[in-house]
């Protein structure tokens, strides 16, 4: 899988490639305790590091290995969404997302994860798209239930609840090289 940087629109957001004018952003919500707690968050949150971060973003897009975009209401980053782990034979990938604390409760997360899954399934290349989620987040059980996706697995209390929502047809089509 190898994808060019999209820009989707989501509503009044627009899902965009990473700047290095998002770079604070980036550092704040890594800093961010909800985010620590429920996400992959680097040990370093430092500007360098997100910089460095930022700037790895159209390789790693490139490679097939993730593609994350900027959820962006007018002209400020106000989230993140990605797919990564990226499984070619299936044809699958796994979504995560998050929000700047103060813009949360808006419907910004479902507004970008219901756009993002949805073109990953027409024009990325997948057929499945994965969330797994913690059952703590009972927020992003709620975003992900409606973008579309249907539990594979409930964790329950204690366990991680996967869920996926697929392409209609089945198969997607082939990502524009």
């Amino acid at each position: 899988m190898h994808w060019l940087m999209p820009e989707i629109e989501a509503g009044e957001l627009l899902l965009r490639p990473w700047q290095i004018t998002d770079r604070d952003a980036l550092c704040a919500a890594w800093q961010d305790p909800t985010i620590r707690q429920i996400g992959q968050v680097p040990s370093d949150c430092s500007a360098l590091a997100a910089q460095r971060w930022i700037s790895g973003a159209v390789l790693r897009a490139e490679a097939g290995v993730a593609l994350d975009l900027v959820i962006d209401r007018g002209g400020h980053c106000v989230g993140e969404v990605g797919v990564s782990h990226v499984d070619n034979q299936r044809r699958a990938g796994l979504i995560g997302w998050w929000v700047a604390a103060d813009q949360r409760r808006r419907g910004y997360a479902t507004a970008a994860v219901r756009a993002f899954s949805g073109w990953l399934l027409s024009e990325g290349g997948l057929d499945a798209v994965v969330a797994e989620i913690d059952p703590a987040n009972i927020a992003s059980r709620r975003v992900a239930e409606t973008s579309g996706f249907l539990v594979l697995r409930d964790g329950g209390a204690t366990d991680t609840t996967v869920m996926v929502r697929r392409s209609p047809q089945g198969t997607a089509r082939n990502p524009q090289p």
